[in-house]
């Protein structure tokens, strides 16, 4: 069974890391990063709700277009990373990020959120793309998929251990726990920036000569060019709403439509992210190329589809029961996170050009990043609003957005026969 032991001692290990010193400090940064990324993800907007003193609404409103408004600039920062060096970059990113952070302790109404959500979404933003960019420049050559499968899994170690936090959080409920817990979040973007600095300065995948002989030879925007790899965000980005259905619709159906007690709903999360923690290297060791990343992708709905019929027909049965359904719901549910997960990480680096990755995980984020700002309405009316065939017809929807994800790469390997091959021959 996994317990909060396993996961602190998976943290241990992953902080010994790769044997390579800059792929090291990367995977520490990392670990440091999304603790506090864990922690806020399981308990901001009760922050803002409980101690701010927000509505709920004002709370919704105030995240979601604070974060639209951050809409795009991963692109823009992403290309800065490939032009003039990652590094810098992705700290200057991860610096805002924590001047957004510590800034939440003086929200108590929604203008001031929303600029602060604004910054915060900005900083994010950049820190994803430019971080793309870096993981790009530090994977020894054909070792990506291996650098970039053991990060994931350190992501999700430091994610759990920031749910065990949160929830420590949300138990006292006080406004001096909600205070502390955003002082850490804070004090985690400040660390992991300082980590990068040991890192030596990363070169430009794009320098200024390469780029005045793009500007005159052909785009300089690649990644909003590329049909294939615009397919693959699309597509991906519905793949994802995954994501959300266990964060925020699963716990309403609990509370609303289920006979299992409350503290289920915080149970089934902390077991997601124990599980993913525990999973992610092993479940995915076969991916060594797009191939490999789209055949993972793939046989991820089929999970998903499995899982949430558990879950909508744990509506109505016995306590003992529902629980019954619920947790063998969230293990296959995690199993196909571990794999959607995976080989879409692995496809948004392989199918993007190498001399602008950044460019690329902008645009992969801006994707991303739409569907987390609609993901509320979508997945709390199919789900919790319409009830079982909701969570069924969702299921369906982000099994064919797999499936599509698979043929993008079909298509991509036939368009780009050289890249295709080296893939496979390292496959």
């Amino acid at each position: 069974m996994t317990t909060p032991t396993n996961v602190l001692t998976r943290l241990r290990t992953a902080v010994r890391g790769p044997q390579e010193p800059r792929q090291r400090l990367l995977a520490l940064s990392t670990i440091v990063n999304t603790i506090g990324m864990g922690m806020f993800l399981s308990a901001g907007t009760i922050f803002l709700i409980r101690s701010a003193g927000l509505s709920p609404t004002v709370t919704g409103v105030g995240l979601t277009v604070g974060s639209l408004a951050g809409f795009g600039a991963g692109v823009l920062i992403g290309d800065l990373a490939d032009r003039r060096g990652s590094r810098e970059v992705v700290i200057a990113s991860m610096l805002l990020e924590a001047v957004a952070s510590v800034s939440l302790l003086l929200v108590h109404s929604l203008w001031p959120l929303l600029v602060i959500a604004a910054v915060a979404a900005i900083g994010r933003a950049g820190t994803v793309s430019a971080r793309g960019a870096m993981i790009g420049v530090l994977a020894e050559e054909g070792k990506g998929p291996q650098l970039r499968t053991y990060l994931r899994a350190v992501t999700n170690v430091g994610l759990a251990v920031g749910t065990i936090g949160a929830a420590v959080v949300l138990a006292i409920d006080t406004r001096a726990a909600y205070v502390t817990m955003i002082l850490i979040d804070t004090v985690t973007f400040l660390i992991a920036a300082g980590i990068l600095t040991r890192l030596p300065r990363l070169a430009p995948t794009r320098t200024v000569e390469e780029e005045d002989k793009d500007t005159k030879s052909g785009p300089r925007w690649l990644a909003l060019r590329d049909l294939p790899y615009l397919g693959l965000t699309a597509a991906s980005s519905v793949a994802s709403l995954q994501y959300f259905v266990l964060i925020q619709a699963l716990p309403v159906w609990i509370v609303l439509r289920t006979s299992a007690p409350r503290w289920m709903a915080a149970i089934v999360l902390f077991l997601e992210a124990a599980i993913v923690a525990a999973t992610q290297v092993p479940a995915t060791r076969s991916i060594n190329g797009p191939r490999s990343a789209a055949r993972l992708l793939a046989l991820s709905g089929p999970l998903f589809l499995v899982s949430w019929i558990l879950v909508a027909v744990s509506a109505g049965p016995a306590a003992w029961i529902a629980i019954t359904l619920l947790l063998i719901g969230v293990v296959v549910h995690s199993l196909g996170e571990v794999w959607q997960a995976a080989g879409t990480f692995e496809l948004s680096f392989a199918l993007a050009k190498p001399e602008a990755q950044g460019q690329y995980q902008g645009v992969m984020g801006l994707g991303h990043g739409f569907a987390e700002a609609v993901a509320p309405l979508v997945v709390i009316t199919m789900c919790v609003d319409w009830g079982k065939p909701g969570w069924i017809v969702l299921a369906v929807v982000v099994t064919v957005a797999g499936l599509l994800c698979a043929l993008v790469e079909r298509l991509w390997s036939r368009s780009n026969p050289p890249v295709a091959a080296e893939a496979a021959a390292g496959e």
